[in-house]
C-alpha cells in the first residue's frame, strides 16, 4: 500500500506548492535554503500523516479493539488472529525513513546552517515524534546512525529507552537555541500543523516530553521530578496537533479513507464490541460519531469473531472516518488525560478530577457534542470516583483516555492499553467474550495463552539489507517500558 499513501502526500504537495513559486526566488544561498525548507517541511508533514494516518492507524484500531474483521472480507484477519507477517508493514517502513525523516534531517540541517532556528525547532520537534512512535511500535530502531544515506546503509539499532534519552535531549537543545535568538522565518504556508504558531510548537515540545515521561511510570526509573516541572511551568499545547490540509479530491483525502473506504470499498473494518458496548452502556454519545450504524442501529461483534456470520454485514456498526478527518498527532484530550494521571501518581491526586473532566470536555468538544458533564456529574456514567486507590483513579482516567482516542489516536491507544493494561484483558476462555468495560481475548488469536501483541518485528524491508537488525522477538514481546 506505500504507493498509494505516497499519492497522497504527493498529490497534496503539488496542489500547495508550485514550480513558479520557487522560479521567483533569486539564486541566493539563503534564499535557496529558505524556499527548500517551505518546500520540503509540508511533505514531511504529510508523509506523516499518510503512515502514521493510514496502514499503522488501521492496526491500532483493531489491536486497541475498536474494530474488528467484517465476516464478509478477509483483509485483515491477520490482525485479529495476532499474526502479522514481517513484510506486512515494509512499505511504511521505508516511507517514514525515506520519506518524513529524511525531509526533517535534511531541513534541521539547512535551518541550522542559515540560523533558521523557528524551522530547526520544528523539524526536531516532527522528527522526535516519529522516531518516538517508531521506537514504541518497534522497541530497537535505527536513531544515532540513522539517515546518513550512502555514507552508511547499515545503521546500527539504538535501544529504545536510549532513543528516549537522545530525542529527551535534541528537543530541550533545539527549543533553547530557538528561545535564545528565534528568527522571524513565515511558517504560516509551510507549516501544515500549527500554521507556523511558534508558542503552539514550544506548546508541543513540552506535551511531547510530557508523553515521553509518563510512558515511564511504570519502568524502574519513573520520572516524576521532570514530569512535575513540566505540570508546574504548564506551558503545553491549546490545540490539537494535527493535519488537516485534506480534500474531497482523490489522492488528497484522509489517508484510512482513501485506502480502507474508497479503495478497497469500506468492506473489512467493523465495530468491535469492545468499545461499542462500553458506550452503548454508558449512553455515551460519542457512540454516533465513532460509529456509523448499520441498516438496523448500532451491532458489532466480539473481536476476531470474523468466522461466524451470525449478524448481517449491513447490520454491523462501522468506524466512522470522513475524506476530511483530521490526522491526529497529539489532542487536547490527551494532554488533559495525561496531566489527570501525573497528579493522581505524583501529586496524591490534588487536581487530578479536574483534567480528567476537562479532558471528557475536550473529546466531546472535538466530536462537535459540546461537552460530557452529563455523563460526568453525580450519578453520571463517568462520575469521577476519588474514593478508591490510586490504580482505580488511574483506571478511570485510562479508560476515559481509550474512548476519547477511537478513531483519532489509535496507536497511541495501543501504545497506551499496553503501557497501563486499561482496558483490562478478560480471563475468560478463548472464544468468550468479555464483559463490558474488558477487553476479549480475540476469538481467532493464535498466540498462547493470554498473549496479546505489544510491538511489531523489524519488517523484512530492512532486515533483508541490513545485518544489524535484531531477530525477530514476535509480537507478544514486550517493549523497554511495558512492565506492568
Amino acid at each position: 500500500m506505500k504507493n498509494i499513501y505516497k499519492m497522497i502526500f504527493v498529490a497534496l504537495l503539488a496542489s500547495t506548492y508550485g514550480c513558479e513559486k520557487f522560479l521567483d526566488v533569486n539564486e541566493n544561498e539563503d534564499k535557496v535554503r529558505a524556499v527548500s525548507m517551505q518546500l520540503s517541511l509540508p511533505g514531511a508533514q504529510a508523509s506523516m500523516a499518510a503512515t502514521f494516518g493510514g496502514s499503522f492507524h488501521n492496526l491500532g484500531g483493531f489491536w486497541s479493539q475498536y474494530y474488528t474483521q467484517s465476516p464478509d472480507a478477509g483483509q485483515y484477519e491477520d490482525f485479529d488472529a495476532y499474526v502479522v507477517s514481517t513484510d506486512f508493514f515494509d512499505g511504511e517502513w521505508s516511507e517514514v525513513y525515506t520519506g518524513a525523516l529524511v525531509n526533517l534531517r535534511n531541513i534541521k540541517n539547512e535551518a541550522n546552517a542559515s540560523g533558521a532556528t523557528s524551522y530547526a525547532l520544528v523539524a526536531t520537534l516532527c522528527e522526535a515524534y516519529t522516531f518516538q512512535m517508531l521506537s514504541d511500535l518497534y522497541d530497537k530502531i535505527p536513531y544515532s546512525e540513522a539517515l546518513a544515506g550512502g555514507d552508511n546503509t547499515k545503521p546500527k539499532f539504538d535501544n529504545g529507552e536510549d532513543v528516549y534519552k537522545a530525542l529527551i535531549a535534541e528537543i530541550d537543545a533545539s527549543v533553547a537555541a530557538y528561545e535564545a535568538n528565534p528568527s522571524a522565518d513565515d511558517l504560516s504556508s509551510a507549516d501544515m500543523i500549527f500554521n507556523g504558531d511558534m508558542s503552539q510548537w514550544i506548546g508541543f515540545a513540552n506535551t511531547l516530553k510530557l508523553k515521553m515521561y509518563m510512558r515511564q511510570s511504570y519502568t524502574a526509573s519513573p520520572k516524576g521530578t521532570e514530569i512535575m516541572a513540566l505540570l508546574s511551568e504548564d506551558n503545553f499545547i491549546t490545540s490539537d496537533a494535527a493535519f488537516s490540509s485534506w480534500t474531497s479530491e482523490q489522492g488528497k483525502r484522509n489517508p484510512y479513507f482513501e485506502v480502507q473506504v474508497d479503495r478497497l470499498g469500506d468492506v473489512n473494518g467493523r465495530a468491535s464490541n469492545t468499545l461499542l458496548s462500553y458506550l452503548l452502556d454508558s449512553e455515551d454519545p460519542r457512540v454516533d460519531e465513532i460509529y456509523t450504524p448499520g441498516s438496523s442501529g448500532h451491532k458489532a461483534k466480539p473481536q476476531g469473531d470474523y468466522a461466524n456470520r451470525d449478524i448481517p454485514n449491513g447490520e454491523l456498526s462501522k468506524p466512522l472516518i470522513t475524506a476530511l478527518t483530521p490526522v491526529y498527532f497529539m489532542t487536547m484530550s490527551e494532554l488533559h488525560f495525561l496531566k489527570a494521571e501525573a497528579l493522581v501518581r505524583y501529586s496524591g491526586a490534588s487536581g487530578a478530577q479536574g483534567e480528567y473532566e476537562a479532558g471528557i470536555d475536550a473529546s466531546f468538544a472535538s466530536h462537535g457534542l459540546g461537552d460530557g458533564s452529563s455523563l460526568y456529574a453525580s450519578g453520571g456514567a463517568y462520575e469521577w470516583n476519588d474514593a478508591g486507590s490510586e490504580e482505580d483513579k488511574i483506571g478511570q482516567i485510562m479508560m476515559q483516555k481509550w474512548v476519547s482516542m477511537a478513531n483519532q489516536q489509535n496507536l497511541e491507544a495501543f501504545f497506551e492499553m499496553n503501557r497501563t493494561q486499561y482496558p483490562p484483558l478478560s480471563s475468560a476462555a478463548k472464544g468468550t467474550e468479555g464483559a463490558i468495560g474488558e477487553r476479549t481475548l480475540s476469538y481467532a488469536s493464535t498466540l498462547t495463552g493470554y498473549n496479546t501483541p505489544r510491538r511489531l518485528d523489524v519488517p523484512d524491508v530492512e532486515v533483508s539489507r541490513n545485518a544489524k537488525a535484531p531477530a525477530s522477538t514476535g509480537i507478544a514481546a514486550k517493549v523497554w517500558w511495558d512492565r506492568k
